[in-house]
């Protein structure tokens, strides 16, 4: 061999080359391999190596390889992921500095630590071999791309379904169906998502749980799926087809591959705390299962409200409390994402004049589903928060919808979801008086128009009005609601003993998740945005990232059910599209 292509790796560092070597220690993607090692035997032949945790995130990179760059202008050898997923970030940072050069080795796709050392010794004498040939330092992209050609620049076989919701469910199972790998992530600690806590659905009224819960447990235990409840994610880079995400695991302090679900540990808690799943109208222990048809069926601690008083350790036969576990960080490559994360309710506070808040019997849609709900906290009796049996009962429709000082949109489910809890309240009480105000009705749906019939003839009241406010006039005497009709513009008054108010749903959290060059945009309300100009209803701006049920618009379950077939569909597509193997005319 000769030339510089027959040097040591000695030589190649004794004419002051100037190489520095950063590897990314990341256990999900590369953890067969030991950095130390490789570290220790670079340091040995004199050359300047840092092994850090973790470069996906921009803040990071900036961190341990732009800045000592930049500072010391030394050629840089980076060994981490695949040119598709940390390259972008590469370029987008390094890209306009022409002096500064590096190239990427892709960690995954080495065996072993002696098979990485020499891989960084090939790549040291190619590079010297390029600078000292063409009289400068080879660039990571361009030329430079096909000269030292990265590895494992294939797309991954598997999709991300970020929200464990039924929409989320129905993409995951049809995707897992069509035997493609599944991850879905679900920040509470259960499945379900909004649906789980309703009563019963519109128009039918049939049971939601019963319908829902089937879904769930085909979910989870699908060999094609899994399922990281109590997780979020964190951060998303890469660009289409090559997607990295950094998942967040909330800790449950219950080690779930050992628990039974058996509730022993709840027996014995003394630490009572007010129930979310229930919307703070039931009080729980600090450790237990969020419900009784959670999926998956596993305890969790309110870390913080537990006193570690050590009681359900001891009364956990299987060993699986864990009170000292912290959060971890995973990290999942993808090549499309599904978003189905759902909507968030309006702030009903910020509805000051309807005494939310104040008063107890004022409350939202959904404090009112768990109320009348079998496995709420009155065991699906209607009594109001005092006590008493509501012999009347008022629905305020537009809580912060079509509002120009909160949202200025439709919330689109709110009307239909307030016919039906009329007819719930009829269920309970049939010599119950129902009166709903609204703006307008509206039921575009399957079979809603009969639901409002079918309302209208149980006696429901339908008032074209949006009340003023909401007092009480007695200590403990009924609510009053004031509002004024078109017909008669002089304030009336009507008496209940509990008011409902129909929140408008609003976008998401906005989040600063995204670290790609192109992040999916949103609109003026923050949902979003569809991409019709390429695609449908169901992509988003960017390739390969498809939007199911409330996190683009407000939703009903029978459209998110519709979308996430559709996405699903559309997510395998893409698959197809992104993982062909390149014809002969493809490849330069």
């Amino acid at each position: 061999m000769s030339g510089s292509a027959g040097k040591s790796f000695n030589e190649i560092h004794d004419r002051d080359f100037g190489v520095q070597i950063v590897l990314c220690r990341c256990p999900e993607r590369h953890g067969h391999l030991d950095l130390d090692l490789v570290a220790r035997q670079l340091r040995a032949d004199g050359f300047a190596v840092r092994v850090v945790d973790t470069l996906c995130d921009r803040q990071s990179f900036l961190q341990d390889v732009v800045t000592p760059l930049r500072e010391h202008r030394k050629r840089l050898i980076l060994g981490a992921c695949s040119y598709s997923l940390i390259g972008d970030l590469l370029e987008q940072t390094l890209g306009a500095e022409a002096n500064l050069s590096w190239s990427l080795i892709d960690l995954k796709e080495t065996r072993d630590a002696p098979a990485l050392c020499g891989a960084i010794q090939a790549r040291l004498r190619a590079v010297e071999q390029a600078a000292s040939s063409r009289g400068s330092a080879f660039r990571g992209h361009g030329n430079a791309r096909s000269l030292f050609r990265p590895l494992g620049d294939k797309a991954p076989r598997r999709v991300l379904v970020v929200g464990g919701g039924v929409g989320g469910c129905q993409a995951a199972l049809d995707l897992a169906g069509m035997n493609i790998p599944v991850t879905v992530v679900e920040a509470e600690d259960s499945l379900g998502g909004a649906m789980a806590r309703l009563d019963k659905t519109f128009p039918t009224l049939d049971c939601s749980i019963c319908i829902l819960g089937p879904r769930l447990v085909d979910t989870a235990s699908h060999p094609n799926i899994t399922v990281w409840a109590s997780s979020r994610v964190r951060r998303i880079s890469g660009r289409p087809g090559h997607f990295l995400a950094e998942i967040e695991h909330r800790p449950r302090y219950v080690d779930m591959t050992l628990c039974s679900g058996c509730g022993a540990c709840a027996e014995v808690c003394p630490v009572i705390v007010p129930s979310a799943w229930n919307a703070g109208l039931r009080p729980r222990k600090a450790i237990g299962i969020v419900f009784e048809q959670a999926v998956p069926l596993r305890a969790a601690i309110e870390k913080a409200y537990c006193i570690e008083c050590g009681l359900c350790v001891k009364a956990c036969e299987r060993e699986a409390i864990r009170l000292d576990e912290k959060p971890r960080i995973s990290r999942l490559h993808a090549a499309a994402i599904i978003l189905s994360e759902g909507a968030r309710l309006f702030d009903a506070a910020r509805l000051g004049s309807y005494g939310y808040g104040r008063f107890p019997e004022v409350l939202t849609n959904m404090e009112f589903e768990r109320l009348v709900c079998a496995t709420g906290p009155t065991q699906g009796a209607l009594i109001t928060p005092s006590g008493s049996r509501p012999t009347s009962v008022a629905f305020i429709q537009c809580a912060g919808s079509r509002n120009h000082r909160f949202l200025p949109y439709c919330s689109v489910t709110c009307c239909t979801a307030s016919i039906k809890e009329a007819m719930l309240v009829l269920e309970h009480e049939p010599n119950a008086h129902v009166t709903i105000f609204f703006n307008d009705i509206r039921t575009a749906g399957k079979s809603f128009e009969s639901l409002l019939v079918r309302a209208r003839e149980r006696g429901v009241r339908f008032v074209k009005a949006l009340p003023d406010r909401v007092e009480r006039t007695q200590a403990h005497g009924p609510l009053t609601v004031h509002y004024r009709t078109a017909l008669d513009p002089e304030s009336q008054t009507l008496e209940a003993d509990l008011v409902v108010l129909a929140l408008g749903v609003q976008a998401p959290n906005a989040d600063s998740r995204w670290v790609m060059r192109l992040a999916p945009q949103r609109d003026r309300d923050g949902f979003y945005r569809e991409a019709f100009y390429w695609g449908g209803q169901i992509h988003s701006t960017v390739p390969g990232i498809f939007l199911v049920g409330g996190c683009h618009g407000p939703r009903d379950i029978t459209q998110t059910v519709t979308e996430a077939s559709a996405a699903a569909v559309q997510a395998a597509k893409w698959l197809r599209h992104i993982t062909r193997e390149p014809k002969m005319s493809d490849t330069p």
